[in-house]
């Protein structure tokens, strides 16, 4: 087969083009910092690391629903530490005023102290999270405990039976809070209707009944306990998914970043590679273009 010179320079021109085109691509690549960006770079990678980038995406929602549904949760978990440490002071007040020596005057003081506790738990189980009343239930936009002189205690709840949830998982719900209503359903009856009857025994100087409230305010406080104590293994539960979604996503995004991101040692050697090729097919074309037949006499 005889060489022309027409041959020879289309060879150098695919050579010359090959180079600069794996040059273009190299600076890309460094540019980007991704060496995959689309699929027909490497169809494989770019298919595992979207399932990967979707996976990461829905674990930051659910880390987001945790860390909102956590702020809640300790909030209301404050309020019923807060509301127990009152039924345990009613409870004080009440085995004080059960005894012989109390007389008629210091119990009717005791009635006006209970009554100021009633208002307080009433105040601290009305807290609020933005705009949700944290033992609303579902019904979080009106205030759970109302003053009402008709309803049991004196206290009207608005309260659902529906706990509010977050979803912490896929098909996983978790509670981050309990209902004003499951508060108020004791053992004993009516939280309030149990703290009125307390009141309601001192203003009457009634020893008798005051002794027998004893078993009924610590059903109270049994129960209120419980559902803290519920509370707390959410709330425990949700820290420790938090904490598996932080370590999960750290890892998936390690193995996207091996799968798309440039490897910035291996693309310099390759740039400094083809840049090397490039200029010495350069020089060696650049001499052989001056050649002549003179040059071979």
């Amino acid at each position: 087969m005889r060489i022309t010179q027409k041959i020879i320079f289309d060879d150098f021109m695919r050579d010359i083009n090959k180079n600069r085109s794996q040059m273009a691509g190299i600076q890309s690549d460094l540019s980007s910092g991704k060496r995959v960006r689309i699929p027909s770079q490497d169809p494989i990678s770019f298919q595992r690391s979207r399932i990967l980038e979707e996976n990461i995406r829905k674990q930051e929602q659910y880390q987001k629903n945790i860390s909102s549904g956590l702020r809640q949760g300790r909030l209301a978990q404050e309020a019923l530490d807060e509301a127990i440490d009152n039924l345990i002071e009613i409870k004080r007040i009440l085995t004080h005023g059960a005894t012989d020596t109390s007389r008629e005057t210091v119990r009717e003081s005791m009635a006006q102290e209970i009554a100021g506790i009633r208002d307080t738990m009433v105040m601290t189980l009305n807290s609020s999270y933005g705009d949700r009343y944290l033992f609303g239930g579902t019904n979080s936009s009106v205030e759970p405990m109302v003053f009402d002189e008709t309803a049991p205690g004196g206290v009207a709840g608005n309260s659902n039976a529906t706990a509010p949830r977050v979803q912490a998982g896929d098909q996983m719900f978790v509670d981050i809070s309990v209902t004003g209503a499951e508060l108020r359903e004791t053992g004993a009856g009516d939280m309030f209707a149990v703290i009125g009857d307390i009141e309601q025994a001192l203003l009457d100087n009634d020893r008798e009944t005051l002794n027998l409230l004893l078993g009924d305010i610590t059903e109270v406080i049994d129960h209120t306990s419980i559902l803290a104590s519920r509370l707390g293994n959410n709330i425990n539960r949700l820290e420790f998914m938090n904490e598996q979604y932080e370590s999960t996503n750290i890892v998936l995004k390690s193995n996207v970043s091996e799968l798309t991101d440039t490897d910035f040692a291996k693309a310099f050697s390759d740039m400094q590679r083809t840049q090397i090729a490039f200029e010495s097919a350069m020089a060696v074309h650049t001499q052989m273009i001056h050649n002549t037949l003179l040059d071979y006499l």
